[in-house]
């Protein structure tokens, strides 16, 4: 049987909490040694603490953590992470889950408390929130294998994860993993205008839109074929799927080079919020 993980998470928003949700159904924390700290705990939240026995802001905290996630907004760090205190803080692994900001200056900040913070960052996308998500990770030089591995088995009950060999990682794939799922959801928004301009009802065209990207995310998962080889099997030579497809993979002004603006475009602004 796996051990079971010391967690703490501080704050229960939309990502922190819906990780939290993942972590209690996958049953991978110990509710002894775990606890989740927020300002204002929603309904939800307390009905878990309740069920499962988790403390939310609790008073006493033990023998300390093995993991913490940090789930705070990227401004609140410089805050939150100085006045954190808990015994043997130098044996916590801490997770951001923040975008843009960088490992080192993470573990500036945690400094005060420890010589040498142990600092993993996490990127995680929205689908973690119907445990379907994509998590790419990338750990400080601190963190041992052993560490590293703990993380990513947390991390992993919401979804996929990819460790990447560097921070600059997050970076780079930022607009195919975290901002991803956004462009995905505009691709469905704009099926659904396509739709309704040629006489759809608005409901109808919803219906269309996204029964076509459930399914395919749904082919993609249950068939080891590439996406390419998927789409050239449904694609008749002259046909309707043909004609379509000519508009949008045109090398000029397809989608193509309108998808490689768009990723360089987000990883371009996650360097600039990371001040490289």
């Amino acid at each position: 049987m796996t051990d079971k993980l010391s967690v703490i998470l501080i704050g229960a928003g939309n990502m922190g909490g819906a990780m939290f949700q993942s972590w209690v159904r996958a049953g991978i924390l110990d509710p002894a040694r775990s606890a989740v700290i927020t300002p204002n705990p929603k309904p939800w939240l307390l009905d878990l603490s309740d069920e499962t026995g988790i403390p939310i802001n609790p008073v006493d905290d033990g023998e300390g953590y093995d993991i913490a996630v940090l789930a705070v907004k990227p401004q609140m760090f410089a805050d939150v992470l100085p006045g954190l205190s808990w015994p043997n803080m130098e044996k916590t692994v801490f997770v951001s889950v923040a975008a843009g900001l960088p490992i080192g200056e993470i573990e500036n900040l945690l400094k005060s408390n420890i010589a040498e913070p142990h600092v993993v960052r996490g990127m995680p996308n929205l689908p973690v929130s119907v445990g379907e998500g994509l998590t790419l990770m990338a750990s400080g030089q601190a963190v041992s294998d052993a560490e590293q591995a703990n993380v990513k088995r947390l991390l992993a009950c919401a979804g996929d994860v990819i460790v990447m060999e560097d921070e600059d990682g997050l970076d780079r794939y930022v607009g195919t993993s975290g901002s991803g799922t956004a462009l995905a959801l505009l691709l469905v928004e704009a099926m659904e205008d396509a739709a309704m301009s040629l006489g759809a009802g608005e409901a109808a065209a919803r219906r269309m839109a996204e029964q076509v990207f459930v399914g395919a995310a749904a082919l993609l998962k249950s068939d080891d074929r590439p996406a390419s080889e998927l789409r050239a099997a449904v694609t008749s030579k002259g046909g309707t799927t043909a004609a379509g497809l000519a508009v949008l993979d045109d090398d000029e002004n397809g989608l193509r080079p309108l998808m490689k603006r768009a990723v360089d475009a987000a990883y371009a602004r996650a360097r600039e919020l990371a001040g490289k």
